[in-house]
């Protein structure tokens, strides 16, 4: 008899499977970003690297807090509207409250490419049957979209919920169209892409010295405008465009005229449909 756990909330860590997770020997952006999400799998040279970043943008977290948050309602919504499968693409280091402790039947497809939060997250599902962790590299997300966790677990009959929520700013215009048109053109009629779009509004000293700290630690980023944001997205329909607060129905003065001239961005809470041809 399988022993394997089928909507289990709170999996087993295999520690086998940990290797580059345990590796200190350099921060990591995974663990960085579970220390700002307020997880537990990270270490004291991950929590300096975040303090660092907190020290030019303190409203960092506050940020990295508001696209978690958006993707669990996104995906709790979308559950409510039919969706049984997720694929999950730049997804980090899986925390207790990810969308798999929501929604336990749930077919569920989490990739990065980041190797510390795919050790991470093939030790915390490691005996699950409905929830894989995998490593993927969107610019081939061809390969991903070929993976066998991919072809056994999600039914390319059923409408199918792709996450692109930490994607877009790693990847030059390019990359994204190209994600873009191949997700299309692998997902059934019905799908949806649901994404927080961080645009660029305008640069700022913060801005700039947060994109260095980035780039030394090898994580380059770029921000785009809205309309850069939406047209990369096609040829997906754009369905529902809201700022992430009004979204997560947070008092107006969540995100304080402070924090929006520190970064100079603003996040939007997007759906986009694959609809049938007309």
């Amino acid at each position: 008899m399988s022993t394997k756990k089928f909507g289990q909330p709170i999996p087993t860590i295999d520690d086998s499977r940990l290797s580059p997770f345990l590796d200190t020997s350099q921060p990591n952006s995974a663990r960085i970003f579970n220390y700002l999400l307020g997880g537990s799998a990270h270490f004291e040279v991950d929590r300096q690297a975040a303090r660092q970043l907190l020290a030019v943008l303190p409203s960092l977290d506050k940020w990295v807090r508001l696209r978690h948050a958006f993707a669990l309602e996104a995906a709790q919504r979308l559950a409510e509207q039919g969706f049984e499968q997720f694929l999950d693409l730049g997804s980090g280091m899986p925390t207790d409250d990810h969308m798999h402790t929501f929604l336990p039947n749930s077919r569920i497809i989490y990739s990065d490419i980041n190797p510390v939060a795919v050790s991470y997250g093939n030790s915390l599902f490691a005996e699950f049957e409905n929830v894989f962790y995998i490593h993927g590299d969107v610019t081939k997300v061809e390969v991903i979209l070929q993976a066998s966790p991919v072809r056994r677990l999600l039914d390319m009959k059923q409408k199918i919920a792709i996450g692109l929520n930490s994607v877009s700013i790693f990847l030059s215009e390019a990359d994204n169209q190209k994600l873009s048109g191949a997700l299309y053109e692998w997902a059934p009629i019905g799908s949806k892409v649901f994404v927080v779009l961080q645009t660029l509004e305008k640069s700022t000293p913060q801005y700039e010295q947060f994109l260095a700290i980035n780039k030394k630690a090898g994580l380059p980023l770029q921000l785009y405008t809205l309309q850069q944001s939406i047209e990369m997205l096609k040829p997906w329909h754009l369905s529902h465009l809201e700022p992430i607060a009004e979204f997560l129905g947070l008092p107006e003065d969540y995100i304080s005229e402070s924090d929006r001239a520190s970064f100079g961005f603003a996040f939007h809470a997007t759906f986009l449909e694959k609809e049938p041809p007309e």
